[in-house]
């Protein structure tokens, strides 16, 4: 009866270190990752320093991610410095700022590449800097879909079904 009870304890110990060394591995794998640095593998980065907290009217274009709205919650504890870390990952992927807009607690910007742009508002929260926010919309450019006669948004009528009689 011993010996079964130290095979037992043995067996235990074996599993034990297993468990623990293969939690140590995923850990190291997936735990030590500063996460994700770009928008569902797409050409859009992430709101440095901040988590992905909701994402919604996702649209691609083979590749290319041309429609969304990513909010981010996280730390914000300089927004200048957040602004130009930014804008740099944006550049960094061919991305061209178009506009900017910098004030506090809201600072926004609007960057482009072909016909796509982003529009990215930064909410600092002064009550909890660590729950501040950021939105980026991604869209196709108006004037491209103005010019095409395409119309996108879901809920309207093509412009030949619309108007007035007289």
């Amino acid at each position: 009866m011993l010996t079964h009870m130290s095979s037992c304890t043995c067996t235990g110990k074996t599993a034990l270190r297993l468990l623990l060394g293969g939690g140590i591995l995923l850990g190291m794998l997936f735990g030590c990752s500063s996460g994700p640095t770009r928008i569902l593998d797409s050409d859009v980065p992430q709101m440095p320093e901040m988590e992905q907290r909701l994402g919604y009217d996702i649209k691609r274009r083979g590749g290319d991610l041309v429609g969304g709205v990513f909010i981010f919650i996280g730390p914000l504890k300089d927004m200048a410095q957040s602004m130009s870390i930014l804008a740099s990952r944006f550049r960094d992927q061919g991305w061209t700022l178009e506009g900017e807009s910098t004030s506090f607690p809201r600072s926004s910007m609007l960057f482009a590449q072909e016909d796509r742009r982003v529009q990215v508002i930064i909410d600092a929260d002064q009550l909890e800097p660590a729950m501040s926010r950021a939105q980026f919309q991604v869209s196709l450019d108006s004037t491209e879909d103005s010019e095409s006669g395409d119309t996108k948004s879901p809920g309207t009528a093509s412009s030949s079904s619309t108007g007035s009689s007289g």
